[in-house]
């Protein structure tokens, strides 16, 4: 199959060592930044189509995937817009999605060719990319890499595993950052700012599921079929988007319905940390013990990964998060053969990176550390990650864990997690990507 070069911001070359990879973008990036990270070729504001994804199903499907690329990319542009000028498709302007992006949000962080938005200037694209690819000029330097939005899946979130995060999970993130990462806090930024950006990321997350979607659909549901045919007649293209419609609405959906998958927990009867007087602190104290046993039982296999001292180190074998193993392990390929991995890095596989359990003793819990957050990632595990679900019991005749085991987990972790210093603050006032 042959693919178009990919532009400054994304071209790797995935025999480079990952040293030489990382400076390589970042001095592209500078470069193309200086220029307002925008290039004088029209094609340069056109969002980068997701050539690993099709590359990948192509090798599963064994299927070419060319004209999918083709069509998926007109209909993308047609519905989409540009990177300069986003546009809020019809199916998204109505009913139940007319407030889930906010057009003026939408303007502000992406800003247009003559004035970079909020996307750019407060640095996201650097890392995540312009079409949100998780692959910006500086990407390749950061352990973990930057999230990629197109899959449409969230790790830190107060839903279900598998369900959408909420607009007030991402503010979150972008308030607070992710401690013991590079997401920085964007700590000097107005509410309508930081709404802005959520409502980007939630932009630029459904245009991108929806792309894998139509690519999904020509690789598996109807080979040979075309997607999108601009130049055929206007019946069968009438057809076509009706089709389309029905896939981006069905993405839409669980956005619009996230808020159905947020469960609101009971407390324990016995006191959280934090929440622990002279009173109530023995029974604090036996909590915090019962959860330390639990930690290394069978149960709770907490102790596999993040090892009987918390600290990381469980000796289990190197895993990968989703992101990676979508385009290795799924497809056949192992992610330490960077020779089989070269046309995929060379379409925009980042290096695969081994997942490193949370040294919990470190405190770096990200995605909050209050007593109902860690509950959750207990509770759902971490979607996109290898951390599973707890196995909760049905009934206390049954294996498994009971509610009170969680809490009682919760106040174990958090007895030894260290609090540790802030993400680093993104500040308006200094130097940012369109200034460089």
């Amino acid at each position: 199959m042959s693919y178009p070069r990919l532009n400054h911001e994304n071209k790797v070359s995935a025999s480079m060592s990952r040293r030489a990879f990382a400076a390589g973008l970042t001095l592209l990036g500078l470069i193309g930044c200086a220029a307002g990270c925008r290039e004088p070729n029209p094609l340069a504001s056109m969002h980068e189509p997701n050539y690993l994804f099709a590359h990948s199903m192509e090798i599963s499907q064994e299927t070419e995937m060319a004209q999918p690329l083709s069509d998926t990319k007109a209909l993308l542009a047609e519905w989409f817009g540009t990177v300069d000028a986003p546009m809020l498709p019809a199916a998204l302007k109505e009913g139940d999605y007319s407030d889930l992006i906010s057009e003026e949000n939408l303007q502000l962080a992406a800003g247009s060719a003559g004035k970079p938005g909020l996307y750019v200037v407060q640095q996201c694209a650097s890392c995540h990319g312009l079409s949100g690819q998780g692959r910006g000029p500086v990407a390749a330097s950061q352990d973990p890499y930057p999230r990629d939005f197109r899959a449409g899946i969230f790790k830190f979130k107060s839903t279900s595993r598998g369900a959408k995060p909420l607009k007030e999970d991402l503010a979150r993130v972008l308030r607070e950052g992710l401690s013991g990462s590079q997401m920085p806090i964007f700590d000097k930024l107005s509410d309508q700012e930081i709404g802005a950006l959520v409502d980007y990321v939630v932009f630029l997350s459904i245009r991108g599921e929806f792309e894998r979607k139509l690519l999904q659909t020509a690789a598996i549901d109807a080979p040979g079929e075309r997607l999108y045919d601009v130049s055929g007649d206007a019946k069968v293209r009438e057809e076509q988007q009706s089709a389309a419609a029905e896939l981006l609405t069905q993405i839409a959906d669980r956005w619009v319905g996230a808020e159905d998958a947020k469960d609101d927990f009971p407390l324990p009867d016995f006191p959280l940390v934090g929440s622990q007087t002279d009173e109530n602190k023995d029974q604090l104290l036996a909590s915090i013990a019962k959860g330390k046993e639990l930690f290394a039982q069978e149960s709770a296999a907490c102790s596999k990964c993040h090892g009987v001292q918390a600290d990381g180190k469980g000796g289990q074998l190197p895993d990968y998060d989703d992101w990676t193993k979508e385009w290795t392990t799924k497809i056949g390929l192992q992610p330490t053969d960077t020779d089989a991995l070269i046309p995929l890095m060379a379409r925009g596989g980042m290096k695969p990176q081994t997942l490193k359990p949370r040294n919990i003793v470190e405190g770096h819990l990200r995605g909050g550390r209050n007593p109902i957050d860690i509950y959750r990632r207990i509770r759902y595990g971490i979607a996109g990650s290898p951390m599973p679900a707890a196995s909760i019991a049905q009934s206390s005749d049954e294996p498994g864990l009971q509610e009170d085991d969680l809490w009682h987990l919760v106040n174990y972790v958090l007895s030894i997690a260290q609090v540790p210093p802030k993400p680093v603050s993104s500040s308006q006032d200094s130097p940012t990507v369109s200034s460089l």
